[in-house]
């Protein structure tokens, strides 16, 4: 891990002085950013209930609402990160929390569900990934080695949002109904506000000027099929992901378990899922551990207990089924970014992670529509909970194929046959490349790095080739 910090201050020119100081003050931002919007982004199931309850929604177009918003809270990933590259993360967070505000508030004075597709489900949308976006993005300018750490204990702030957030709402739905509950959550949403104003950008990193001067959208990430299909698993798994968040609740209360108790299910998931960001943030830093499999230990646990929870008839198996989901969930949340900087570097991490979102909100706001249009048809949700954990495993298996494109990778690049005295920019890209992975058979590296390495290296042969030329005619000649 040292030579990566050698590294980066040799081919970018930033300063090493990372993963300390003020960087963990940064965290504690991305924390309440975590904490506000999944906290009322997996809650969504309590509000769904109630207005299943209230006014007599159908449950398919009620479940698009919830469903839109997290799904245009990836979808505009991209944009997000194409804009904190352009203007910084305090600015389009800054942005982010004004339109979180107004949507929740907004949302409030609505009775038709196709208005609250507006205002809850657009303009709430959009400002949570502006907000949440940034978040990620400018953790990578503050950490580098305890990037996997402080990545877990940041975005733990979801569980314990989610902890607090769904019995809270819970309350406030039953006490002063969902009007006013709505304007209480937008003054909650003003915290984005104060997390905004933590996230100064550094003094070291690129300039207004030269921000203003980069590609809106580099699209050159995608040239990397291990990229590709790194994101095509995690898509995948997207499809079934929201499921349990937004109908679980629900599930239980069909169960005859009552909706008070119900609404502690999404608590109980948050509390694990909040220790296993934790958790799997500190074993993934371990020099022996293989991030990827562990990732996809997760994912494989995930669809297992999500393909069995059909069997689970009393308010203990939910339960149980809660904390392990999500527990394994904290492992998928706290390293989704970490694995992605892994795959792409981290100069490219704003875009890949942007662009990675933004692909997970067509299948992520699929699932949940799916799931109450099964329940219309069928009475009962096994149907979405089999489907949910089918497409978990399938994603899970499909991890094989992203590690062995990327060792098929790493042996291409081995075979160029590097020596110790080629030239210094050659010597550094090695380095900078190999110290990316702790696995020295799983290193990451774009195709049109690998082709410019490989000129570079035909380029120094030709060159010492040459030279040698040089002195035996010299000698032939004397």
């Amino acid at each position: 891990m040292k030579s990566e910090n050698r590294a980066d201050d040799g081919l970018t020119g930033k300063s090493t002085s990372r993963d300390g100081g003020y960087g963990w003050i940064v965290c504690c931002g991305t924390f309440i950013v975590n904490f506000v919007v999944f906290g009322i982004h997996n809650s969504f199931g309590v509000v769904y209930v109630n207005l299943l309850d209230e006014l007599k929604l159908g449950a398919m177009q009620t479940a698009w609402i919830g469903a839109m918003a997290m799904g245009l809270n990836f979808f505009f990933g991209p944009i997000s990160s194409a804009l904190c590259d352009r203007f910084g993360c305090r600015v389009v967070s800054l942005a982010g929390a004004l339109l979180s505000v107004s949507g929740l508030f907004l949302t409030s004075f609505i009775q038709e569900v196709h208005k609250m597709y507006v205002t809850y489900g657009l303009v709430w949308g959009v400002g949570s990934s502006f907000s949440f976006v940034s978040s990620i993005v400018v953790l990578g300018e503050y950490f580098d080695r305890r990037l996997a750490l402080a990545n877990g204990i940041a975005t733990s702030g979801s569980g314990v949002g989610s902890l607090v957030a769904g019995p809270v709402i819970n309350y406030l739905l039953t006490s002063v109904g969902w009007k006013h509950s709505m304007r209480i959550l937008s003054g909650f949403a003003g915290l984005l506000w104060i997390a905004a104003m933590i996230f100064k950008p550094k003094k070291n990193l690129q300039s207004t000027k030269e921000r203003r001067c980069t590609k809106l959208f580099d699209t050159s990430i995608w040239k990397s099929k291990a990229y590709v299909l790194w994101v095509t698993t995690v898509a995948v798994f997207q499809f079934g992901y929201l499921i349990p968040f937004i109908h679980l609740v629900r599930y239980a209360e069909d169960l005859g378990v009552p909706k008070s108790k119900g609404a502690w299910l999404i608590g109980f998931l948050s509390i694990t899922s909040t220790l296993g960001r934790v958790v799997f943030g500190k074993i993934s830093d371990l020099k022996f551990v293989n991030r990827l499999y562990l990732y996809q230990f997760s994912i494989f646990s995930i669809g297992l207990s999500t393909l069995l929870c059909p069997l689970l008839k009393n308010y203990a198996g939910l339960v149980g089924y809660a904390l392990i989901f999500g527990f394994f969930d904290g492992c998928f949340v706290g390293q989704v970014a970490v694995i992605t900087a892994d795959v792409v570097g981290r100069d490219k991490l704003s875009q890949a992670v942007g662009n990675m979102f933004g692909t997970l909100a067509i299948p992520m706001s699929l699932g949940p529509p799916l799931a109450g249009w099964l329940h219309e048809v069928f009475g009962t949700y096994d149907e979405a909970f089999y489907i949910a954990g089918s497409v978990a495993l399938f994603s899970s298996l499909m991890i094989f194929g992203v590690n062995c494109m990327i060792r098929k990778q790493s042996r291409a690049r081995r075979q160029l046959g590097f020596k110790n005295d080629t030239s210094l920019s050659i010597s550094e890209a090695e380095t900078a490349s190999d110290s990316v992975y702790k696995n020295t058979e799983s290193q990451p590296m774009l195709e049109e790095e690998y082709m410019v390495t490989n000129k570079l290296c035909k380029l120094h042969c030709a060159l010492r080739t040459s030279k040698e030329l040089l002195v035996v005619e010299r000698e032939t000649v004397l």
